[in-house]
């Protein structure tokens, strides 16, 4: 009678009859804690033109050579670019531009700004509020704004840093109006005269490099910034 109670009391306390954890019980312990907690990620990137992005936070893109990447804050949005054509010096620098394309709101842009002779459509589902522009050089960054069917420039103009062949830029949430989600498109240009091509863009499969007078993009990004997951992940 005295080891039936044993057992009684071992098993309520999550063992059995020789001292051992029942399995379950541990289980339970060990639920992971962003479960219980689903605090919101966030990432202050500093702009020291030094890659501090995790892997979390870093994405393939439709160049082999380049890779995209996306974190933010309470306050800014981050987007860092690493490949051979963010170099200052690059071929045809003054030529070649990031592009961050953003929509915030249930209108916008369904098309990009015309540069020579290209331009790029957008996924279906995104249309484009606002979009920063960086040319390679560093000799300019700035906020453009959709407005009726075209593009003005607003402020103010995102913070960037730039060493080597890695780029990155800070955009204030205040400044484009977003709420708790947000799209993002991301793709490089050249404008040269007879060296247009559209490159880089985020996620591998989004289109094939190349020229293209109208460049059909596939995808977006979705941010949530409720998430508790890095954007990567």
């Amino acid at each position: 009678m005295r080891v039936g109670l044993l057992a009684s009391l071992v098993a309520a306390c999550g063992g059995n009859a020789s001292g051992t954890a029942r399995p379950d019980a541990r289980v339970v312990r060990d639920a992971p804690q962003a479960d219980v907690i689903g605090v919101p990620y966030r990432h202050t990137i500093t702009l020291d033109g030094i890659d501090d992005f995790t892997a979390g936070e870093t994405f393939a893109t439709t160049s082999a050579a380049f890779t995209a990447r996306v974190a933010w804050d309470d306050v800014n949005l981050y987007i860092g670019y690493a490949g051979p054509d963010l170099a200052t010096n690059t071929s045809d620098a003054p030529q070649k531009w990031l592009f961050v394309y953003l929509d915030t709101t249930a209108g916008g842009e369904a098309q990009s700004e015309q540069y020579n002779s290209q331009r790029a459509t957008f996924p279906a589902g995104f249309a484009a509020d606002y979009y920063v522009r960086y040319k390679v050089n560093g000799t300019l960054t700035s906020l453009e704004r959709a407005n009726t069917g075209n593009w003005v420039t607003a402020s103010p103009a995102p913070a960037t840093a730039q060493a080597g062949t890695f780029a990155e830029l800070a955009i204030p949430l205040s400044s484009i109006g977003a709420g708790t989600t947000l799209g993002i498109v991301t793709y490089m240009i050249n404008e040269k005269m007879f060296s247009e091509g559209t490159f880089a863009g985020l996620f591998a499969d989004n289109f094939v490099d190349g020229y293209a007078v109208n460049m059909t993009l596939t995808r977006s990004y979705p941010a949530d910034l409720t998430s508790a997951r890095a954007p990567a992940e």
